[in-house]
């Protein structure tokens, strides 16, 4: 019996030792992820200047009590920073005695006031977030009751199993440091289990089937919730690689492919546009959060077989290269097409997708993104923090008119595409607030090589009597050129189809961040804008178009415009199409109908409504209403029957 005991006892310390053991490892390894990744923003030396003898800084306002940018958490941030020099090897104040004294006057600071917001994101998630760090970083400097009282303030998480998408990864993440610093093997186990669960593609909230990502409902939030989520996940399974506890190989594969097959897609290397994160649009640098190069060698470590697919994005985002194709991601209605010079990014609305959302008083003019807005980056300064003087009447690629305020959602909205070139089209609706007035079209992008074909048809309005189309609204960048028939500036020609005639605003516009969001400075900043906007004077079943193609100058713009390479083979309500010199066509087919290509004597027919893409002899079709669909094709005398799936994406046929 004694025996027995004493084998007990001897396996329950092995096993001690090998759960502290594997805490510590964790633990070691977070810190060395805080050293690495995390960059201190400010000047240290300013922080520890000012930091008076109450611990606090005379320029945070501790009575704030905004819902977004909550100033208070300032304080914690900052004393996180000072941990980060105080702790990195190789900083001039490593291990300063003054910078340690100045990190236990801010953090008892906190601890002793432990302030609170309204907003339960801040409480639960935020501050706990900061302390963590605060604790990982200087843990053995701190006194048994500072780190009682901390791992107090950081006990404010709340693990809910019923949350979804990066809320839960945020709150379990905090959850399972909190056991690993407390030695609590069933949190640990708890929590890693629940992250690891919402690893996983699904049409609710989190990652959809085509690598997009949702929160707060069908909407598109990439690089916010959808940040929180990779970042922390990658990061935590790179903690736990190795460990008893690391994460299964299929969900490493989720998190790279949402990654190289979503992530990367929906911007130019770092930069992104207001499409890809809702409400998110109205904060500081936010075009800039596509940014993943600090965590490439974290994927990398995770999945050597992806190592080249990531030494790419890595050069990509450093702004070496760029990537070549169309996606369309029917889950979230946004498509992404990139060339060397350029890229076009365009978000559109349908019933199967929500408006976008202004919560915590952020996004306060927003009301009209995701209604078609289009958006050109070459170099990704042509919307950075644009947004506080933006026009938010005049979003670039929406068709409008004065007093819009809502788009209403339509099912026929999807896309076609072979991969390398792609057609979008929206069926359009627009109201004022009391709906009294209404605007409706059908909206039509076809974008191939350097060009973005827009056509508008079926133009028609209820209690208004004129609308208008603004092709862009981006930073102005000098040197263009105006002419009756085009427009050239930065690096694109504006170019007006049929009759329709282009106006140009260059304009100094001024407006504060406040005035988006409510968190966010009211300092005036004034900004030259570049604004082309097409006019539609008349409502009366109104059809017009518009090309935007990349061009080095205005000479080549002269020249394009001179000898077009498209030609709009049809552009009304039942029927719009467009085809190029290298001979694509790309066409909608709003109700079953014939099209004659302009390709000899070829004609197109359709007994459904549809998309359709031709292209080097193959065809693809795809149902933008994202239902199953069985369409017989016709191509002269020879027709096919060819089902389409109910996802929206696009099928190749073959004709034998």
């Amino acid at each position: 019996m004694k025996k027995k005991a004493c084998f007990f006892f001897i396996s329950l310390l092995f096993i001690c030792h090998q759960v502290k053991a594997q805490a510590d490892t964790i633990l070691s390894r977070y810190k060395q992820y805080l050293l690495g990744t995390v960059k201190p923003e400010g000047d240290i030396n300013l922080m520890l200047g000012s930091l008076n003898a109450e611990g606090q800084w005379p320029d945070i306002n501790y009575t704030d009590t905004e819902k977004a940018n909550w100033k208070n958490l300032i304080h914690l941030k900052r004393v996180r920073d000072l941990a980060l020099v105080w702790e990195k090897p190789g900083s001039a104040l490593y291990h300063n005695i003054q910078l340690e004294k100045a990190i236990n006057l801010g953090l008892n600071h906190w601890l002793d006031k432990r302030y609170r917001n309204s907003n339960w994101w801040h409480n639960e998630i935020g501050v706990p977030q900061y302390m963590r760090d605060i604790i990982i970083l200087m843990k053995k400097e701190l006194r048994p009751e500072q780190l009682k009282a901390a791992l107090e303030v950081m006990a404010q998480h709340r693990v809910q199993e019923n949350w979804v998408g990066a809320n839960l990864t945020w709150s379990a993440d905090l959850g399972f440091h909190y056991g690993t610093l407390t030695s609590n093997v069933r949190m640990m186990e708890l929590c890693r289990n629940l992250i690891i669960k919402e690893i996983r593609i699904s049409t609710e909230e989190g990652v959809q089937p085509d690598f997009s990502f949702h929160q707060h409902g069908a909407r598109l939030q990439m690089y916010q919730y959808g940040a929180a989520f990779l970042k922390e996940n990658i990061r935590l399974a790179w903690e736990l690689r190795g460990t008893a506890m690391a994460f299964p190989k299929e969900k490493i594969r989720i998190l790279t492919d949402f990654a190289l097959k979503g992530w990367q897609w929906m911007a130019r290397g770092i930069h992104t546009v207001p499409g890809t994160m809702d409400r998110s649009a109205s904060r500081v640098n936010a075009l800039n959060n596509a940014d993943l190069r600090e965590f490439i060698p974290y994927f990398i470590a995770l999945s050597p077989e992806n190592k080249n697919a990531f030494c790419q994005l890595d050069e990509i985002q450093q702004g070496k290269g760029a990537l070549t194709g169309y996606r369309y991601y029917p889950y979230s209605d946004f498509a992404a097409f990139h060339q060397k010079d350029f890229s076009f990014f365009l978000k559109t609305i349908s019933s199967r997708t929500l408006a976008t959302e202004s919560i915590n008083s952020e996004n306060l003019k927003g009301n009209l993104l995701n209604s078609g807005d289009a958006y050109l980056i070459r170099d990704g300064k042509e919307y950075f923090n644009l947004m506080p003087v933006w026009n938010w009447a005049c979003l670039p690629g929406v068709t409008t008119f004065v007093g819009a305020d809502k788009v209403n959602r339509q099912a026929f909205t999807g896309s076609v595409s072979n991969g390398q070139a792609g057609l979008t089209v929206m069926d359009y609706q627009l109201e004022n607030k009391d709906k009294s007035k209404l605007l409706r079209a059908k909206k039509f992008w076809a974008v191939a090589g350097s060009k973005v074909l827009c056509l508008i048809a079926g133009l028609e309005g209820s209690g208004i009597t004129a609308a208008y189309t603004t092709l862009d609204q981006c930073r102005w960048r000098g040197g263009e050129s105006v002419n009756d028939s085009w427009i050239y500036h930065a690096g694109f020609a504006y170019i007006p189809l049929g009759a329709a005639k282009i106006s140009l605003h260059v304009t100094d516009a001024t407006g504060s961040w406040k005035e988006i969001n409510a968190a966010e400075s009211n300092t005036p900043l004034t900004e030259k804008i570049f604004m082309p906007v097409l006019e539609h004077k008349t409502l009366e079943n109104g059809n017009s178009g518009y090309v935007i193609s990349a061009c080095k100058n205005a000479k080549e713009a002269a020249r394009l415009v001179s000898g077009p390479q498209w030609k709009v083979l049809c552009n009304n309500k039942e029927i719009q199409a467009v085809s190029f010199n290298d001979g694509t066509i790309m066409a909608a087919f709003y109700q079953p109908g014939v099209l004659k290509t302009g390709q000899g004597h070829q004609q197109l027919s359709v007994d459904q409504p549809c998309l359709v893409l031709i292209s080097n002899k193959k065809i693809w079709l795809s149902n933008p209403a994202c239902k199953p669909l069985k369409v017989r094709l016709g191509i002269n005398d020879q027709y096919k029957v060819v089902e389409l799936p109910a996802d929206g994406s696009s099928t190749p046929v073959r004709f034998h």
